[in-house]
C-alpha cells in the first residue's frame, strides 16, 4: 500500500478489499445454486459497502483535490467535475434525486436546480 495514501483512501481501500472477498462469496453462492433471496441480500450488502467507500472517497476528494482546486482558482471546473461524478450516484445525491429523477445540477419538476447541499 502506498505511503502517500490518506487515512480516508486507506479506509476506502480496505473496504474495497473486503467487498472483493464478499463478491467471491456471492459468486460461490450462485455457483452452488443458493436460494435467490439469500444471494440478493448479500448483493445488497455489497452495494451498501461500495456506497460507503464512495462516500469516503468523496470526503477525501473534498478535503484534498477539490480544496486545492478552489485555492488555485479552478473552483468552477472542480465543481463541474464533481457534479458529473456524482450525478448518477444515488447514495451521494440522496433519495430526493431518486424520487424526482433529477440529478445534481439539473432542474427538478418545479424548475429549480437540485442542489447537492439540500440532500442527505
Amino acid at each position: 500500500m502506498g505511503e502517500d495514501l490518506t487515512d480516508k483512501k486507506r479506509a476506502a481501500l480496505n473496504r474495497l478489499k473486503t467487498v472483493r472477498g464478499h463478491l467471491d462469496g456471492i459468486i460461490r453462492m450462485v455457483e452452488s445454486d443458493a436460494y435467490c433471496v439469500d444471494v440478493m441480500k448479500q448483493i445488497s450488502a455489497v452495494q451498501s459497502s461500495l456506497e460507503r467507500a464512495n462516500r469516503v472517497m468523496l470526503h477525501n476528494h473534498l478535503e484534498t483535490c477539490f480544496s486545492a482546486a478552489v485555492i488555485d482558482g479552478r473552483g468552477q471546473a472542480a465543481i463541474e467535475e464533481l457534479i458529473d461524478a456524482v450525478k448518477f450516484t444515488p447514495a451521494l445525491t440522496g433519495p430526493q434525486a431518486q424520487l424526482t429523477g433529477a440529478a445534481v445540477g439539473e432542474a427538478a419538476a418545479d424548475g429549480e436546480p437540485v442542489a447537492a447541499a439540500s440532500r442527505g
